[in-house]
């Protein structure tokens, strides 16, 4: 069971969605890579991190929410993607094997 209390996005309208400190983590979970990247997310997290909210997209279920933030966000789509946006603002992004926990400490 994961130590992070993982959200969902079901709709960018809410003008409220981005505005405390939050990690956006885009996961297939049809894919291994994106299946390893994530556990091991989990089991590097720290609640002493600062952040806010921790929101999961499944990238097959969730496609237009996804879509949507990599057009907001002006990234290409990935899978797994890891976003940290402040302020309704992206400061960090990493994909694939670049994802680690402590690069957000």
């Amino acid at each position: 069971m994961s130590k992070i209390n993982w959200l969902t996005i079901k709709d960018l309208n809410n003008s409220d969605l981005f505005k405390s400190n939050c990690v956006i983590f885009k996961h297939s979970p049809r894919c291994i890579i994106s299946k390893i990247v994530l556990k091991k997310f989990e089991f590097q997290y720290s609640d002493k991190c600062g952040i806010a909210k921790f929101f999961l997209i499944n990238v097959i279920k969730e496609r237009e929410v996804s879509n949507q933030i990599s057009t907001l966000f002006q990234l290409n789509h990935e899978s797994p993607q890891l976003l940290l946006v402040k302020n309704k603002s992206l400061i960090y992004s990493a994909s694939h094997s670049d994802i680690n926990f402590k690069d957000l400490l």
